[in-house]
């Protein structure tokens, strides 16, 4: 009952595509297990699952980058990068062309990067809160991912039935952008695990 009264009642509006949701979903208020090592990107901190294999980074743009197991031990498993350009400094960038500014720029430019069977951009759920006094922007899609390749002459990669979620911490000391790509049926079981590890966001240990 619970779950079909948060679908009622959040105020919503669909423009271009783009579901946005007021009020969290109710997958936010899922029952899932979160423990594991502190992750430090600029002034803040989240707890990431022991289960992530942690990848090393391909520039200085990403914070941090990890692999997430397929599930029930087979198949593709998922990619977890952590962008962080530090104070002040945001826009576009030559390794990861989908990486803006703002969060609806940046949401808007993920958007771009998934798309359905007819070739259109692919029905994105976005949503936004707060936590710990930070703005939170999260975008949900499924579709057909052209992943971005940072190498020039080099075209995307296609994969179809992918997932992506996204999220940006709008932060005073520089945003923080999230992104998990992956089979879709290892996003949807892993977006209540992502929820949680954003929403774990707190101030480094001064």
């Amino acid at each position: 009952m619970r779950r079909i009264m948060l679908w009622i009642t959040a105020a919503m509006f669909i423009a271009g595509g783009v579901v946005v949701f007021a009020a969290h979903p109710a997958t936010r208020d899922a029952d899932v297990s979160l423990s594991g090592p502190s992750f430090p990107v600029g002034d803040l901190k989240f707890t990431i699952p022991s289960k992530w294999l942690i990848e090393p980074v391909e520039s200085a743009a990403r914070g941090g980058q990890w692999r997430v197991p397929p599930l029930h031990g087979g198949g593709e498993g998922g990619e977890v990068v952590v962008f962080y350009f530090g104070p002040g400094i945001g826009g576009t960038t030559k390794e990861n062309i989908e990486i803006g500014g703002t969060a609806k720029e940046n949401i808007e430019a993920w958007i771009g990067t998934m798309f359905n069977a007819e070739g259109h951009p692919a029905a994105a759920e976005v949503k936004h809160h707060e936590t710990g006094g930070l703005k939170i922007s999260q975008v949900v899609i499924f579709g057909t991912y052209n992943q971005v390749v940072s190498l020039p002459g080099v075209p995307p990669e296609t994969k179809s039935n992918y997932g992506l979620l996204g999220a940006v911490i709008e932060n005073p000391q520089g945003n923080i952008y999230w992104r998990f790509t992956g089979p879709e049926p290892l996003i949807t079981a892993n977006l209540p695990l992502f929820n949680k590890i954003i929403d774990s966001v707190k101030p480094q240990d001064k």
